[in-house]
C-alpha cells in the first residue's frame, strides 16, 4: 500500500540551540512538499518565532513538531505543555499593543501569526496544539463581463469532472455572481481543484450537450453530522441546471451520516421550497468594499439567506448556553423542531487562563470578518472590544462571531459578546462539534 502523505515529525526541547534545527526541518520539508521558496521561508520564520517564544517562556519543555502536506497547503503542528495565555499576541488586535514605539514583548508571536496563512490553537487538557498553515501560491482570477447563453443540448451532471473543467467552472462562477455569493476558493481555481482532489470540498459540475460548463455546486462537511453547501451557480439559460445539481448533492449526502444540510452561500437559483429559512445575515452595509453592481444598486447593503434542510431524524442532544443566550436558543430550536437539553454555564472566571485568543477569518474585499474563540480567558470582555475596535478601524462592517455549543467555555463567551454589542442571529445545527451559534456585531 502506498502512503499518500509523508509527514515529518520531530521531538525536541524548547531551547534556543534547537532553532536552527527547526529552521532546517521546516524549510527543507516545506520545499519537499511543494511550497515555493517564498512561502516555505514564511512558514520557516513563523516556526522559528514560535520556538523562540517557547524557549523564552517555557524553557526546556518538550515540543512535538509535525510537518504535514495537505495538497493545497503545508501544516506545521506544534504540541507542548504551556500556559495558553502566552499566545495572546497571535490575536489580530495585538498589533495595537506591540510594535515600534510600543512594547516589543511578544513581537515574535505577532509576526508568526501574520506570516502564516492561518493558525489554529486547540487545548487537550494541559497540552496546547498550535497549527501554522501555509497555502500554496495560486493564480487568482477576476470577474470578466459575461452574459448567460441558452443551454445547447441536454444538461447533465458530470461524474468525476476533470481539473480543467473545474477550473473553467470556478472562473465562470466568479464572472456570473457577485463576490459575496461566490465560494472564496473559486477565485483561485487551482486551489479549488486540489481541495476537491483531497476531499476537502466536493464538486458537482453540470455541462450542456456540447460539454461546456452549465453549472457548479460545492459542499463540505464541517462535522460528521452536517453538510454546508455553496450554490448552485448556473451559467446557462434552460436545461434545469440548478435542480439537477441539487438532486446530485441530495443523493451524495444521503449516503453519509449527516443529519443537517445548510447553505453557506445560497444563490437565487436555489430551489427555496426545499429548505427552511434559518435566518438572514445583513452584509455590506455602507462601507462594503467591492462586489457592488456598477449601477450602484445595493449600496445600502445585502442580506444573505441561510437555509436548512433535515436529512434524517434528529435524535436530540445536550448543548451549553450562557443565560443571556437561552431565550434565543429556545425560540430557534422550537422553530426547527429540534430536541435539545439546554444546560447553562456562566464562568466566574477563576479557573480560566488570563488571556484570550481568537481566530479571525477575513474577507477585506467584502468588509466581512468572522471570529471564533481558541482560548477563552478572564479578559474576554476586553478581548472582544479590542477586536471590534481593530476591525472597525480597518473598514470591516460585518463582524461575525461563531460559538460551538458543545463546549461550555465557548457558550460562556456569549455574555462577553452581548456586552460587546453582538447579538445572536442564527443557529447552524451540528455545524461544529455540536450546534453553532452565529452572532453579528451592531
Amino acid at each position: 500500500m502506498q502512503v499518500r502523505d509523508h509527514s515529518v515529525s520531530l521531538r525536541l526541547a524548547a531551547e534556543a540551540r534547537f532553532i536552527l534545527l527547526v529552521q532546517g526541518v521546516v524549510e527543507q520539508g516545506a520545499a519537499a512538499f511543494g511550497l515555493d521558496r517564498g512561502k516555505a521561508l514564511r512558514l520557516t520564520m513563523a516556526a522559528e518565532e514560535l520556538l523562540s517564544h517557547l524557549a523564552e517562556t517555557s524553557a526546556g519543555v518538550a515540543v512535538d513538531l509535525t510537518l504535514t502536506p495537505g495538497g493545497w497547503c503545508v501544516r506545521a503542528d506544534f504540541s507542548f505543555v504551556a500556559d495558553p495565555s502566552d499566545l495572546w499576541a497571535m490575536n489580530l488586535a495585538a498589533r495595537e499593543d506591540i510594535g515600534p514605539g510600543r512594547s516589543m514583548d511578544r513581537l515574535g508571536l505577532l509576526l508568526a501569526a501574520r506570516m502564516s496563512d492561518g493558525f489554529e490553537i486547540r487545548l487537550d487538557g494541559r497540552v496546547v496544539h498550535l497549527e501554522l498553515r501555509q497555502d500554496h501560491a495560486y493564480e487568482a482570477v477576476t470577474p470578466r463581463p459575461v452574459r448567460a447563453a441558452d443551454a445547447r443540448g441536454e444538461v447533465r451532471v458530470v461524474d468525476d469532472p476533470e481539473p480543467a473543467l473545474i477550473r473553467e467552472a470556478c472562473a465562470l462562477a466568479v464572472d456570473h455572481y457577485p463576490a459575496h455569493l461566490v465560494n472564496e476558493t473559486f477565485f483561485t481555481p487551482g486551489k479549488a481543484v486540489q481541495m476537491a482532489d483531497r476531499g476537502d470540498m466536493t464538486v458537482a459540475l453540470a455541462v450542456d450537450g456540447t460539454g461546456a460548463p452549465a453549472g457548479l455546486m460545492t459542499w463540505r462537511s464541517p462535522s460528521e453530522r452536517s453538510v454546508g453547501f455553496c450554490g448552485p451557480y448556473v451559467f446557462v439559460r434552460g436545461g434545469g441546471t440548478a435542480g439537477k445539481l441539487e438532486e446530485w448533492m441530495f443523493a451524495a449526502v444521503a449516503r453519509t451520516r449527516a443529519v443537517s444540510l445548510f447553505s453557506e452561500l445560497a444563490t437565487a437559483d436555489l430551489t427555496a421550497e426545499n429548505y427552511e429559512l434559518l435566518g438572514r445575515l445583513p452584509l455590506g452595509r455602507p462601507g462594503l468594499r467591492g462586489a457592488m453592481p456598477a449601477d450602484g444598486a445595493g449600496q445600502e447593503g445585502v442580506e444573505l439567506d441561510i437555509l436548512f434542510r433535515h436529512l434524517r431524524e434528529d435524535s436530540g442532544r445536550a448543548v451549553w448556553t450562557h443565560p443571556a443566550l437561552r431565550p434565543f436558543l429556545e425560540a430557534a430550536y422550537d422553530q426547527l423542531v429540534l430536541m435539545r437539553d439546554i444546560r447553562e454555564v456562566d464562568h466566574a472566571g477563576a479557573d480560566l487562563p488570563e488571556r484570550s485568543v481568537f481566530s479571525a477569518r477575513l474577507r477585506p474585499e467584502l468588509g466581512i470578518a468572522t471570529l471564533a474563540p481558541m482560548v477563552a480567558g478572564r479578559d474576554a470582555d476586553q478581548a472582544v472590544a479590542d477586536h471590534v475596535r481593530t476591525l472597525t478601524h480597518d473598514g470591516y462592517r460585518s463582524i461575525l462571531f461563531r460559538l460551538d455549543l458543545a463546549h461550555g467555555w465557548q457558550a460562556a463567551l456569549a455574555g462577553s459578546l452581548v456586552r460587546g454589542g453582538f447579538a445572536p442571529r442564527l443557529v447552524l445545527p451540528d455545524a461544529g462539534k455540536s450546534d453553532m451559534v452565529v452572532f453579528l456585531h451592531g
